[in-house]
C-alpha cells in the first residue's frame, strides 16, 4: 500500500493518482457499501505526510461525497500554473506536420484526460479538434461525416471521429 500513496512530489500526476486508486476500489465489494463510499473511507490510507495530514485537518463533515473529495483534492493538488497550461493547449490545439488523423485525435484525448476538471462539453470538444486539424484532413472529416462534422449532433461527431480514426 505503501508505494501506492499519494504525497505530492513534483512528478506525482493527481489526476493519474485518482484513476489508479479507483481501479484498486473497484476490486473491493463490501455489501451494502457503493463503490464511491469505499473510495472514501479508504482514500486517507492511500495519503502520506502532508497530504494526509491536510486531508485530516480538513473541516469535520466538509467532505461527504466522492464527488466533493475529488474536486477538493485536486484543487489542492493540481497546481493552477498546469491547469492553465493544459487548457492553453488544449484551446489552440493543432494538428502537427505529417501527423496522422488518428495520432493527432488520440494527442487531443491525452491532453483532455490530462485535465478533466476542465470540464469540456462533448460539443466543444469536437469543434476545438476540428478547427485544430489541417484543411486536407477536416475535408476528409466532412466527406466521411457525409456533410460538415459541425452539423452533426455532439454525439455524432464524437462517434464519426472515433470510427474513422
Amino acid at each position: 500500500m505503501q508505494q501506492s500513496q499519494f504525497g505530492s512530489i513534483p512528478l506525482e500526476d493527481p489526476n493519474l493518482y485518482l484513476s489508479v486508486f479507483l481501479e484498486v476500489c473497484d476490486i473491493l465489494m463490501i455489501n451494502g457499501a457503493s463503490s464511491y463510499a469505499i473510495c472514501l473511507r479508504l482514500f486517507p490510507f492511500f495519503l502520506r505526510d502532508k497530504v494526509r495530514a491536510w486531508l485530516h485537518f480538513l473541516p469535520l463533515g466538509s467532505i461527504t461525497t466522492w464527488a466533493e473529495l475529488t474536486k477538493v483534492f485536486l484543487a489542492k493538488f493540481f497546481l493552477p500554473s498546469k491547469t492553465a497550461s493544459l487548457r492553453n493547449q488544449i484551446s489552440s490545439f493543432a494538428q502537427w506536420d505529417n501527423e496522422s488523423l488518428y495520432e493527432a485525435w488520440e494527442r487531443f484525448k491525452d491532453l483532455l484526460r490530462l485535465c478533466p476538471h476542465y470540464c469540456l462539453q462533448k460539443w466543444m470538444v469536437i469543434q476545438t479538434f476540428n478547427n485544430g486539424v489541417t484543411q486536407p484532413v477536416r475535408s476528409m472529416i466532412d466527406v466521411a461525416a457525409g456533410g460538415t462534422l459541425i452539423s452533426k449532433t455532439e454525439g455524432e461527431g464524437y462517434n464519426l471521429i472515433e470510427e474513422i480514426t
